[in-house]
């Protein structure tokens, strides 16, 4: 009899698994429509926004064009959906300004002051849920609606990690560089989050970038000075070249091999003697920097500096010190100079530089 009540137990007990195993299939199969549905429905109201705006833009009269308008404004109503796409779609055509006729852009900016679309985000920044309030900040920073930068700033102590950080992202874009030194000061000790986000954080940035690095050079510690810096190589900031200089003697490594690679990207022949003293480094990552710039800056001494960095007991330097001399040696002096030298490892790096030039210019060497 236990026996038998044991066997209806665990058949009872498979039936009820198999059923909350269907309940949440079931589930997840309605939330899956819904949310095809959701997607569906917004694909819809672009479509058709996108159109309404082409017939306004596009209408032959002024009376035709009024008449789209008001057509169009009716259609959003107060709906937050098709309020939020017609705002996509006019941040869209705005990114084509460059490409759009004046009398369209004029055009455009009549719909704008109809839509209102900061109105409608500023209040959703004052009433949403978090992933609203993170949305909304966002779309605030699109429309460069630097009046609300106070009540994003709110944003930044709240607890809720999402919107501490797309509160950051949208104050970077909105040009507010005490908000951007807070944020990163907030997050100096953090490097396993902060990183990318410094990077990102930084890049993001539309303001005056050589007045933010003086900042953080100022008030945080070497790691967000040395992200800093990596996060503006790019923008060759000549104006940063004392800094750089000034980093070359650093203590921290990742400050230094920052400011040197910045630096190199700057390929000024006016800074090669810090590449040469640089290729003496006793870091090989500081030594791979230096070899960059004494490439760019391609002057006769730097070829002959880079000749002896291809006898780097590194093996990224020396092939990379080769492959900058295959690079701009176009007479082949210097290429012929290793070649001939005794050194074998030397040798072989001007030599596989020199072949994989060869094999991609399909043959010939240029």
């Amino acid at each position: 009899m236990a026996e038998f009540s044991y066997e209806i137990l665990a058949a009872i007990l498979v039936i009820g698994f198999i059923v909350l195993l269907s309940v949440e299939y079931l589930w997840l199969y309605l939330l899956s429509r819904k949310n095809e549905e959701r997607e569906l429905l917004k694909r819809e109201i672009n479509n058709r926004i996108h159109a309404m705006i082409e017939s306004y833009l596009y209408s032959p009269t002024s009376s035709s064009r009024a008449a789209e308008l008001e057509s169009l404004i009716q259609y959003i109503g107060d709906e937050a959906v098709k309020k939020d796409e017609a705002a996509a779609a006019f941040v869209e055509l705005m990114h084509r300004a460059s490409d759009i006729p004046s009398k369209k852009l004029d055009l455009l900016n009549v719909l704008y002051e109809r839509l209102n679309p900061v109105l409608f985000y500023a209040d959703i920044l004052k009433k949403g849920n978090d992933s609203e309030k993170s949305y909304a900040a966002r779309r605030l920073a699109d429309f460069s609606a630097t009046d609300h930068i106070e009540d994003i700033r709110v944003l930044l102590e709240d607890k809720h990690a999402d919107v501490i950080y797309n509160a950051a992202m949208a104050l970077s874009e909105l040009g507010d560089m005490d908000s951007v030194v807070v944020f990163a000061k907030k997050y100096e000790n953090n490097r396993r989050y902060s990183h990318r986000v410094l990077l990102e954080l930084l890049q993001t940035f539309r303001g005056d970038r050589v007045q933010l690095i003086h900042r953080l050079y100022e008030e945080c510690d070497t790691y967000v000075k040395a992200t800093a810096v990596k996060a503006y190589t790019a923008d060759h900031l000549e104006e940063l070249a004392e800094l750089y200089i000034d980093g070359l003697s650093s203590s921290e490594v990742n400050l230094k091999i920052a400011c040197v690679k910045a630096l190199a990207q700057l390929g000024n022949p006016k800074y090669e003697q810090k590449m040469e003293i640089a290729l003496n480094d006793k870091n090989w990552v500081v030594r791979l920097a230096a070899v960059t710039g004494l490439e760019k800056i391609g002057t006769e001494t730097a070829l002959e500096a880079l000749v002896r960095a291809t006898q780097d007991e590194e093996w990224w330097v020396r092939n990379a010190a080769a492959k900058a001399i295959v690079t701009i040696d176009f007479h082949l002096v210097y290429v012929e100079k290793v070649l001939s030298g005794y050194d074998k490892y030397a040798a072989d790096a001007v030599k596989n530089a020199l072949y994989k030039q060869i094999k991609m210019n399909g043959g010939a060497f240029q």
